[in-house]
């Protein structure tokens, strides 16, 4: 009976292609993060204002290069994954989806902010600081998606109240928080379908972010009353407001 040939003493597990890939991410990641911020700064400043034609080259050659850099972090990572690729493309989906599609280039900053090796590891209470910053940064790249969308269907439609940018995000902000001053309204069907999917994901929103805010507040009443349980065991008493 032929026995199974043992695996090549130098053929990477998958694990340990992985454990390579996450290595990588953790020294990469403040970098990245920044670049992200930096494209999506510079994006945002291209769309919102005038400005000369050599200033846009040069803006948009910058955001290029940025986006080659997150192409060829993709590419390392990738080659890295070696005898894992499958499991590194399907847990890295979205990276993959955003510098494929252009409009969710933003979200990168969402991407890496998970990888930042300050909250990649740690308490449930640094991992409840990472969801929150998470939805804060979520809800402002979800705005401005959003009002950048109405933005170019409203400017130069007939009675558009919205024909800029700032009106755009303006409008944008008031809608998610459900001020609705009325001032500025989408006048386009596809403005008012943007409007109403602003609308449905505020709700969601806030929902997560009030949920993950009750939930601090109960953890911490909960440490507050078994610290004053075992002092009290002990004959002691915490004093008010400490």
């Amino acid at each position: 009976m032929m026995m199974p040939s043992a695996p090549h003493p130098t053929s990477p597990r998958p694990s340990a292609d992985l454990t390579r890939v996450v290595a990588w991410e953790d020294r990469t990641a403040w970098f990245l993060f920044v670049g992200a911020l930096v494209m999506f700064g510079l994006s945002t400043w291209v769309v919102s204002t005038p400005l000369p034609t050599a200033t846009v080259t040069w803006t948009l050659l910058v955001v290029f290069v940025l986006w080659v850099v997150f192409i060829a972090d993709y590419l390392v990572r990738l080659a890295l994954a070696a005898g894992a690729r499958r499991t590194f493309v399907r847990t890295r989906a979205f990276d993959l989806i955003s510098l494929v599609l252009p409009f969710l280039r933003p979200y990168l900053v969402i991407v890496y902010i998970w990888r930042l090796p300050a909250f990649r590891h740690g308490s449930a209470a640094r991992l409840r600081a990472r969801y929150m910053i998470t939805m804060v940064i979520f809800t402002l790249l979800f705005v401005y998606t959003a009002s950048w969308g109405v933005w170019l269907v409203e400017r130069s439609a007939p009675e558009a109240s919205i024909t800029s940018f700032g009106d755009a995000l303006f409008w944008g902000f008031t809608t998610i928080s459900t001020v609705g001053y009325g001032d500025l309204v989408p006048v386009t069907v596809l403005g008012r379908v943007l409007a109403v999917g602003l609308m449905m994901g505020g709700i969601a929103v806030i929902g997560v972010t009030s949920a993950t805010l009750i939930s601090a507040l109960n953890e911490s009443i909960e440490r507050r009353v078994e610290r004053n349980a075992a002092m009290k065991s002990a004959g002691e008493v915490a004093p008010d407001g400490q």
